[in-house]
C-alpha cells in the first residue's frame, strides 16, 4: 500500500512539472493586442488613423523602440501615459504576467 501511494505521489509530480514546463499556460499576447490595443495601435503596430490622432507611436521604428526601456513600456500599459490623456491604462485589466510578455511583444513589430 506504502509502495502504490508513493508510486503515485511521484507520478503526480511528474505530471505537475511536465503541465507547468509546457505551454499551456503560455499568455495569448495576439489575441489581447487584437482586443485591447489594434484599434489604435493598428494590426501591424503602425497605428490607425484614430490611433495616429491619438498620438500613438509607430511600433515598427526600431530607434523609437531602442530608444524606451521594457520597464517603460510596462509602465505605459499599466498605467497609461501622463503626457496622453488619451492612452488607456490596463493595470485593471490585464494581469502584471500579461502586461510584460505585451511589453515583449511590442518589441516584435521593431524586428
Amino acid at each position: 500500500m506504502v509502495r502504490f501511494k508513493m508510486i503515485a505521489l511521484i507520478l503526480f509530480a511528474v505530471s505537475c512539472f511536465c503541465l507547468v514546463n509546457t505551454n499551456a499556460f503560455a499568455i495569448d499576447t495576439d489575441t489581447i493586442y487584437a482586443e485591447k490595443c489594434e484599434m489604435c495601435h493598428g494590426a501591424d503596430g503602425k497605428g490607425t488613423s484614430q490611433g495616429i490622432d491619438f498620438g500613438v507611436q509607430d511600433f515598427t521604428d526600431a530607434e523609437w523602440q531602442a530608444a524606451h526601456t521594457d520597464d517603460e513600456f510596462i509602465h505605459s500599459i499599466t498605467n497609461g501615459k501622463e503626457e496622453n490623456e488619451n492612452y488607456i491604462p490596463f493595470g485593471d485589466m490585464l494581469s502584471e504576467e500579461e502586461i510584460k510578455a505585451m511589453a515583449a511583444h511590442v518589441r516584435k513589430f521593431a524586428h
